[in-house]
């Protein structure tokens, strides 16, 4: 992910995140409830709900690049021959896969080559396209690393209430607000961590299958359906499609027959040539015999 995406990210984070807290703060949760003194209360909170949210505007980044995937991968298996594939305009993903089958096709010598070399391009194609996900995938980690790094902190601020308060009840009491404020950090964080940890899996793993099963089942469909109408001719020819190899035997064949329509009008042109010249031939040897008198 380039440094730029990020840098987009992170502001609309931040905007996000301001809104949520101090425009239109938590409003969709009573107060007084649960979940709004874990989203609101501690301040470590609000920092594992930035990261959240941020997680959330990668994610949307990253599967921008899925945008038409599911109508692509229709037009595509919509297709019966390789002319239409190649008329296709297709934008996603799914249009760099077809034009790099339909690349690959071209450049291979023989049908073993061609799956080889397909089959080694798609696995790296689906390593770069998962590789979008990578800044998502490192969210889901830090979420749950971030809770229970709040715990970690909440619990050392809770034992060490015990040597803030002095003796006495007010001693007592200042130990035991100590104690209750690093509780809080500690379970708080820990729950707020787990929870959003849980729904940011939750989409990436709808999202991610989508993509993944598409890109799957769309080279699987190249390859049993389209790989087959490749002509591979003998001899270390170039490949060509059928339809094109077709084609130009049509063409040579319509070559070969205005050559023979020339030959055919030379050979009858020179007949009559001859016809002509024997009759004349012909003609004045009989003359010469008529005035020789010997007919």
């Amino acid at each position: 992910m380039k440094i730029k995406g990020i840098v987009q990210q992170v502001i609309y984070s931040a905007v996000a995140w301001f809104t949520l807290y101090y425009l239109f703060p938590i409003p969709f949760l009573p107060d007084g409830s649960y979940f709004q003194r874990v989203l609101s209360g501690q301040a470590y909170s609000k920092v594992i709900v930035f990261v959240f949210i941020f997680g959330v505007f990668s994610l949307i980044s990253s599967a921008s690049i899925a945008s038409g995937i599911s109508r692509e991968y229709s037009q595509v298996t919509g297709c019966n021959s390789l002319e239409c594939l190649e008329k296709l305009k297709l934008n996603s993903i799914i249009g760099n896969l077809v034009e790099s089958f339909l690349s690959f096709a071209r450049r291979s010598k023989n049908r073993s080559e061609f799956v080889s070399l397909f089959d080694s391009f798609f696995k790296s194609f689906f390593e770069w396209v998962e590789g979008q996900f990578s800044m998502v995938r490192v969210i889901i980690w830090s979420l749950p690393l971030l809770g229970f790094i709040g715990t970690v902190v909440g619990v050392s601020f809770a034992i060490a209430g015990f040597k803030i308060g002095g003796k006495g009840t007010e001693g007592f009491v200042k130990s035991f607000s100590q104690v209750s404020a690093g509780l809080y950090t500690a379970f708080d964080t820990t729950f707020l961590g787990l929870v959003l940890v849980l729904v940011l899996m939750f989409v990436y793993s709808v999202v991610w299958k989508k993509i993944s099963t598409t890109l799957i089942l769309t080279k699987t469909f190249l390859i049993d359906r389209m790989a087959p109408e490749i002509a591979f001719p003998q001899g270390g020819e170039i490949p060509i499609f059928k339809e094109e190899y077709f084609r130009e035997i049509e063409e040579r064949l319509k070559r070969a027959v205005q050559e023979m329509e020339r030959g055919a009008r030379f050979l009858t042109s020179l007949s009559k040539a001859l016809l002509l010249s024997l009759a004349e031939e012909e003609k004045e040897k009989l003359i010469d015999e008529l005035e020789k008198g010997e007919i």
